[in-house]
């Protein structure tokens, strides 16, 4: 027991003291690195990782299915794999053809990336991105590319001989 000024204290009366300065301390120390985060990402001193928005043109034929829900687009790299994610609903071209929409995180510096487009009953169709390890953001979509890789199986297949253009693939950075 300690005595004091203003009488005696408990174990009990200490403990609580001791626990409301341990969560005052770790409110403001958390209220502090909010702000310090909140700041350096509005200077630009901490940057997002870049994302590459996607718009894969398929044949006629594809586009009735419900796509939202049976495509998988992926991306795949020497470091990883990362699912990348549909955006609403399909977008009609001029010629009548459907065109899905999405987005992908570049989480890793490299310039080995492959978007792997997976439909059900259909073998898998692999677009190399051109981009540079550390891309910079573009404002406009590039020019389509065609197919570079088809798997179907245990088979993959690279794109040869007569251009097939009915799956073909345009992207930017985000």
């Amino acid at each position: 027991m300690a005595y004091t000024t203003k009488g005696m204290k408990t174990l009990r009366g200490v403990a609580m003291r001791g626990v409301s300065v341990v969560l005052m301390i770790g409110a403001l120390t958390a209220g502090a690195f909010g702000l310090r985060t909140a700041a350096l990402t509005h200077l630009g001193v901490i940057v997002r990782a870049p994302a590459v928005e996607f718009e894969i043109r398929l044949p006629p034929a594809v586009a009735g299915a419900n796509l939202k829900r049976d495509a998988q687009v992926e991306l795949l790299t020497d470091l990883n794999q990362t699912l990348a994610q549909l955006d609403g609903d399909l977008r009609a071209t001029e010629d009548g053809r459907a065109v899905l929409r999405g987005h992908v995180p570049l989480k890793f510096r490299t310039s080995e990336r492959m978007v792997v487009l997976s439909l059900p009953g259909q073998a898998q169709r692999a677009f190399k991105l051109r981009l540079p390890p550390n891309p910079s953001p573009s404002d406009e979509f590039g020019p389509w590319h065609m197919v570079d890789r088809v798997v179907s199986g245990a088979r993959t297949e690279t794109a040869r001989g007569i251009p097939d253009d009915t799956f073909a693939i345009r992207y930017r950075v985000l």
